[in-house]
């Protein structure tokens, strides 16, 4: 069993079930402490709409979030989340962070290695 995130158009991953369930609960819970809302709806039928805008925004936030960070515990925790989020934002036709940040450019690419494992 998996748990689809689509866009409106668009399928962008399709995780196993449990996958897709942990990283939608550590995005609501990185967005009510950002105190942003993350494009993400949970539906009835076990998939997950995803807003393209309103995502784009959570991300750009989240990478400010991670960037400002000074706990290293707090980075780690944010970093697996940062990660995918990347990836389903580029495939959700999102503008990419800008680079540029030694920090984000080195996120960036693993998030694109990362791209590999996660299905569409």
């Amino acid at each position: 069993m998996s748990y689809p995130f689509q866009t409106a158009e668009t399928p962008v991953w399709d995780p196993a079930l449990r996958v897709g369930q942990v990283y939608l609960g550590q995005v609501r819970s990185v967005a009510e402490v950002m105190e942003v809302a993350s494009g993400l709806t949970p539906l009835r039928n076990g998939s997950c709409d995803l807003d393209p805008a309103t995502f784009a925004t959570f991300v750009d936030h989240l990478v400010k979030f991670y960037n400002a960070g000074r706990h290293p515990t707090l980075s780690h925790l944010l970093r697996g989340v940062l990660l995918v989020s990347l990836v389903l934002l580029k495939r959700a036709g999102g503008p990419p962070p800008p680079a540029g940040n030694e920090v984000l450019d080195a996120l960036l690419a693993e998030a694109v290695a990362l791209e590999r494992t996660m299905p569409v």
